[in-house]
């Protein structure tokens, strides 16, 4: 059984320690449990309890009349809120906690009603990806498993896969040919499929290579399909010599190709500039530049 420690419950649901302790000797509608060395900790259904108590807490409610609330009535309240689709906070939280139980069903249910009542784009920039954040660290902090992650991860790819199914293709008549792919290492395919959706929209021809993409097998796919545009996404510490040398590669290969490059870790690099080259900091800035017609992608 996982057991959290009261600043793990601290950095999780951003309720102050000494907060957590009045509220347990003054409303006594939780209590931490103790180890055998009297060391308080606390189990993952008293996380669930207590993030969607912080939930509560920042939407007004007053931690008085919470703590008169059952469990399952506070599991109501917080399903209340998740109709406002403007309130980001709650539709990431509740779709932590479906993570949090590995609940398959009401993971696509609540993601499935947030994109309806957003609409896709705003769903994906305003609460998917803070929502994929927050499970990132929730991973690397050991509050979650890998398979938590990989459920999280898993269920999205689906669900962008199946927005872009639904796009009616009829090329644009000045659409270009993009080429998508991560290289060998990166795995996390969300901001990459993210990408075909918007590309594909505006009526361009994609081929997308997916991850784990060889620099040798990259060179192939460039050479047969002669793309306009190559776009991948670092999220992987790398040498600055590997990154070079990825980069002139692909420009070797197909000299006027315009290659973009997306990471953060790319920025304390020392890349060798390249007039075809364009680094960007995230995918923020990559749909910022699209709508402004920064980056060519028809219409």
């Amino acid at each position: 059984m996982k057991r959290f420690s009261i600043s793990d419950i601290e950095t999780l649901t951003g309720i102050k320690a000494h907060t957590l302790r009045i509220w347990e000797q003054r409303y006594n509608f939780f209590t931490s449990k103790r180890s055998e060395t009297n060391i308080r900790y606390y189990d993952a259904e008293d996380l669930r309890l207590l993030l969607n108590i912080a939930t509560l807490n920042q939407n007004g409610y007053k931690i008085s009349k919470i703590s008169k609330m059952q469990s399952a009535e506070i599991d109501e309240q917080v399903n209340r809120l998740v109709q406002d689709q403007f309130n980001f906070g709650v539709q990431v939280q509740i779709l932590s906690n479906a993570v949090l139980r590995l609940d398959e069903y009401d993971f696509q249910g609540k993601l499935k009603l947030c994109i309806e009542e957003m609409g896709f784009k705003n769903a994906m920039q305003d609460v998917v990806f803070p929502f994929l954040r927050k499970v990132e660290f929730m991973r690397q902090v050991k509050t979650l498993t890998v398979c938590h992650e990989q459920f999280a991860i898993h269920h999205v790819c689906n669900k962008i896969t199946t927005e872009i199914a639904k796009i009616s293709f009829v090329k644009a008549l000045n659409g270009n040919q993009y080429l998508l792919f991560l290289p060998y290492a990166e795995e996390n395919e969300v901001s990459l499929l993210y990408l075909k959706y918007l590309i594909k929209e505006k009526g361009n021809e994609i081929l997308y290579l997916g991850a784990h993409v060889s620099l040798k097998d990259l060179a192939i796919a460039i050479s047969i399909y002669q793309p306009d545009y190559a776009i991948s996404i670092f999220t992987k510490t790398r040498a600055t010599e590997e990154i070079n040398t990825i980069i002139h590669k692909i420009l070797e290969t197909k000299p006027n190709l315009t290659l973009l490059l997306i990471g953060t870790k790319l920025s304390d690099k020392a890349i060798v500039p390249h007039d075809n080259l364009k680094i960007l900091d995230d995918i923020t800035e990559f749909v910022s530049l699209f709508g402004a017609g920064e980056i060519s992608l028809a219409s």
